[in-house]
Order: C-alpha cells, then structure tokens, then sequence
C-alpha cells in the first residue's frame, strides 16, 4: 500500500514536471500552485537530495521569513526519503522536485480553516501562504562524501592538536605554582595572564563574535573541564557573553592571538560553581587561541 502511494505521488510530480517546463502554473498533487520562472535543463531536486535554496516567505504583504535575513544566506536543508512523507508534501518540498539547479519559482500555498487558526489575527484575511523560492544547488552524494572526509581530517587535527595545547598548558600551570612562569602580567580586576603570541589582527572589542580554541583546566589539580579541541574546533563567542574574566582576557590580545589566563573564582562562576567539574570557589585556568 505504502508503494502503491509512493508511486502515485512520483507519478503526479511527473505529471506536474512536464508542465512545469513549459512555463505554465502547476497544481500539485498536494494543492499547491507552482510557476517556474526560469525552467532550466538538468536534473530535477527529487527525495532523498541535499538542496541548497533560498526562500521568502510572505503572509499578504508581509515577509515573515527569509533565509537571506534571518539566516545570513541561502540554506542547506535534506529532502526526506520518500519512505518518511507518508502524510501530505511540504509546499516547498513539492515545488523544489519541479525545479533544476538555478531555478526561481513562486509558490501559493491554500490555507485550509485548521492552518488558518495558527495565523496571528493582526495579519488580517489570510487565504494563502507564498514562497519566493530559488533552488541554488543540488549538492551530490560525492561531494557529502568529500565534506564528510574532510570534517573528519579537520577533527582529528584539532585533537591533535588539542594535545599539544595539554602539555603547554600542564607545563606553564607547574610554572606558574612554582613561581617560574615567565611574563606573568595581572589587570586591576585580579586576573593574570601571559600573553603567548599577540596576534596580528584587528583589536577586540564587546560584541565581536570570534570563533575561539579554547582549553580549561581547574587551577588546583590541573584537570581539563572543557575544551574546543575534542569538540572538532574553535567555537565561535561573542564577546561579553562569558565569564568576566575569559571576556577580558579575550581582549588581552588581537585576532589570532594566544594567551594563557589564570582566572580567580570571582571573575569565573564564583559561589555558584558550574557542575560537578567547577565546584563552587574555584579558580580557573584557560588557554584560549583567538580567531581572525
């Protein structure tokens, strides 16, 4: 039964395609009505792809949504696999399978009385949902594949290299308890800090979102709590955003700079702690390596 519905609705997309080349308006099989602005040659988005598209989406005269605005640019979104849209196809969904690579289409979505009641009232009469959408890419599985491959290169390099930061950390940590520590500076609010490297980049101010190598040790016993290396990468922070004493120690040195900040319990998470790895009171040591 399941295939039987499968193949009715590759049949109507089908059906919908052929007229769809041809410039005219489609109703598909779910009701939506699709006009294809550019009909390209090539293969058309079908279950299963990785699509990379960008869409407005208008209630009347206002854009509720938008991959440009909201999202800084075209997104990347998976096509179920035929075998998950047992009920009815997203709008979107039905009108991208009638679109190659580079295609515009406008598509008018019908609201029925139950889709009409999650419409905020200020909005007026809504009859309708339309979507400006434009099909930017169908990514292929060989290129997933790449990406995947090389992710997992990017991960195992930050690990690695997260076990030279243990060692530099473990190193100066002994340093700095035997009051060896070379360069050791200290700032009016109490945290000390030795800058390794300054970085050659612009200066950092609050509200900078950098992505940011981290790696946090307890300044007691030297155990790592949290670090960015294990996670794949820099993690990107804005800055204010943190512990009092990372923020100021963000801004200690330039993009692409590194330092290593020993940050007292009062400029950390103070009485309160932060889990069981950060009890209450406790002082805190991070290696931190800013981004560009």
């Amino acid at each position: 039964m399941r295939n039987l519905l499968i193949l009715s609705v590759l049949t109507l997309i089908t059906i919908a395609q052929v007229a769809c080349q041809k410039g005219k308006e489609v109703t598909t099989a779910g009701g939506n009505r699709v006009i294809n602005h550019t009909n390209n040659q090539g293969p058309k988005a079908t279950f299963g792809n990785t699509v990379l598209i960008s869409v407005n989406t208008w209630v009347n005269d206002s854009l509720v949504q938008s991959t440009s605005r909201d999202a800084g640019g075209p997104r990347e979104i998976a096509l179920p696999d035929s075998s998950m849209m047992k009920g009815k196809v997203p709008a979107v969904f039905e009108a991208l399978m009638l679109m190659a690579k580079g295609d515009s289409a406008t598509v008018i979505q019908p609201l029925d009385s139950t889709m009409k009641k999650g419409i905020p009232k200020s909005f007026g009469e809504v009859k309708e949902i339309r979507y400006e959408v434009k099909l930017e890419d169908i990514i292929t599985p060989e290129v997933l594949q790449q990406r995947q491959a090389e992710e997992m290169q990017k991960a195992e390099g930050a690990k690695a290299q997260g076990m030279i930061v243990a060692e530099t950390v473990k190193t100066m940590l002994a340093d700095y308890k035997s009051q060896k520590l070379a360069n050791l500076k200290k700032t009016a609010s109490g945290l000390e800090y030795v800058i390794i490297e300054q970085g050659t980049g612009a200066a950092i101010k609050d509200g900078d979102n950098i992505p940011t190598s981290y790696y946090g040790v307890r300044k007691t016993d030297g155990k790592m709590f949290d670090n960015s290396y294990d996670r794949g990468g820099p993690t990107p922070f804005a800055v204010g955003g943190l512990i009092p004493g990372f923020n100021e120690g963000m801004k200690l040195v330039n993009r692409g700079g590194k330092a290593l900040l020993f940050i007292p319990s009062s400029l950390g998470y103070g009485e309160q702690g932060a889990g069981a790895d950060i009890p209450a009171n406790t002082d805190l040591v991070f290696y931190i390596e800013m981004g560009q």
